[in-house]
């Protein structure tokens, strides 16, 4: 993937390097793997728990925010609360059920928007995507390992 100045300028360009995947190995390797890659080839954090994760594989903390003050109690920043949930599915295409149950977890965590990572999406699970933000003004965001391979989701995450 190539830097774009206007990106670093405002904070949101970053480097996908040392990913000498293919689809064809990615379809292969382990699903607990194929999820970390994933989830770290957008930018985000793998969940450390691999099972029982709720339907949230990942997240992805927005480079504006900045902290506010500590919690008290937990010692947590305040900047902490601000994600967005990320499911992985090493599918060759993803259908509505897939994203109707991201919906519920994404429902559940109280987020607004969200990152879904598969090889591919079929017509079923695009259009509940788009019925999904009408109803609830939610976002996912469904992006392909092809993308992710190619460098082209840099200007889809800003």
């Amino acid at each position: 993937m190539q830097e774009d100045e206007t990106l670093w300028a405002i904070g949101r360009g970053f480097v996908v390097r040392d990913l000498p995947w293919t689809e064809q190995r990615l379809r292969k390797i382990p699903p607990f793997e194929f999820e970390n890659w994933a989830v770290l080839a957008i930018g985000g954090h793998a969940n450390k728990a691999k099972v029982g994760d709720k339907g949230i594989d990942g997240r992805i903390y927005p480079v504006g925010v900045t902290p506010g003050r500590r919690d008290k109690e937990t010692g947590d920043f305040d900047f902490m609360d601000v994600w967005y949930p990320v499911q992985v599915k090493q599918e060759d295409k993803v259908d509505r059920p897939d994203i109707d149950a991201f919906e519920t977890a994404m429902r559940r965590a109280n987020r607004s928007k969200g990152f879904f990572v598969s090889f591919d999406y079929s017509e079923g699970a695009m259009q509940e995507i788009g019925r999904f933000f009408t109803k609830e003004q939610r976002i996912i965001i469904p992006l392909t390992v092809r993308q992710i391979i190619d460098g082209e989701i840099a200007r889809m995450l800003v």
